[in-house]
């Protein structure tokens, strides 16, 4: 068995006698007379030292080792038209990777339903995915860990980076049903909220380190994962802003309650986002389509 002469025509033509089900209908798949089809069969078995189709019958088919190698055969092909493919969108300009930073606060949702259309738009683009709280997204931009990000909390964009607003998203104040904060009738005042702990979110960013945004209690948790600071606020170990659209179902289910802070609009506080990026970056196709995708507004 000579492994090393096995060629990926050999393969194209196992795959398509495979397909059609005849050296015949074979030769016209790949543009080759019957006779150099079955002489590639014949040499690709030699090689590999097994019979990959019963030729006993008036149609070839395969012999169970055949069907199992073919699957082989089948994955190799993929592989190398998926490495042409990339390698001719590349060389028309496409990027071989796009990596994306997006702040906790962003809606899920939205963000799946972008990550699904894009996958579909561009197959071969290799993508990563940070998901950042308040200055770490700006933080990976400008050091070129990600082309693009969703900032949110800051309120304007660091010097260095460009870009556009979204709208909005609204953050309430929360806590558990059982807190002594939901069983007082608002507004509440800012002196009453010192004394009880607050739930705050953080980062290790230097744009934001020694920042407050929100911190009303004398009292604070810092916590730097929203799904643990969610969990927290749900098993009352304290208050906090949460974005409305993730504490939603909490709400309508009372598993959590809404506080009336006097210092805070009603139906919640706007938190500013943008879409950002270095200013100066090239551009090529993907990152195009997500900058023009994320300019919707949110649902």
């Amino acid at each position: 068995m000579n492994l090393e002469r096995i060629s990926f025509e050999q393969l194209r033509v196992f795959a398509a006698v495979a397909q059609s089900g005849s050296f015949l209908a074979a030769s016209r798949q790949v543009g080759r007379t019957q006779s150099a089809v079955s002489y590639t069969m014949a040499t690709l078995e030699s090689q590999l030292g097994v019979q990959l189709f019963d030729r006993s019958h008036y149609r070839a088919t395969l012999t169970p080792t055949g069907q199992t190698l073919l699957n082989d055969a089948r994955g190799v092909l993929q592989q190398v038209d998926q490495l042409q493919a990339r390698a001719h969108a590349i060389s028309h300009g496409l990027e071989a990777e796009l990596a994306l930073a997006v702040d906790v606060y962003y809606p899920l949702p939205m963000l799946l339903a972008a990550l699904a259309d894009f996958k579909a738009e561009f197959p071969s683009v290799a993508f990563r995915l940070y998901v950042e709280a308040l200055g770490a997204v700006a933080e990976r931009i400008l050091a070129g860990s990600a082309q693009l990000g969703i900032l949110a909390t800051l309120p304007e964009l660091p010097a260095g980076l460009e870009g556009y607003a979204l709208p909005p998203v609204k953050v309430v104040a929360v806590a558990a049903p059982n807190h002594p904060l939901a069983q007082q009738a608002g507004p509440i005042e800012r002196a009453a909220l010192r004394p009880h702990t607050q739930l705050v979110l953080t980062d290790r960013s230097a744009l934001t380190a020694g920042k407050d945004y929100a911190v009303l209690s004398d009292a604070t948790w810092r916590l730097s994962d929203l799904g643990v600071k969610h969990t927290m606020l749900q098993a009352g170990m304290g208050w906090g802003f949460m974005p409305l659209h993730s504490i939603a179902a909490d709400l309508a289910s009372g598993q959590l309650v809404s506080l009336p802070l006097a210092l805070v609009p009603e139906g919640g506080l706007p938190l500013a986002m943008h879409v950002a990026w270095r200013a100066g970056q090239s551009i090529g196709p993907a990152w195009q389509w997500w900058k023009e995708r994320l300019n919707q507004p949110l649902a």
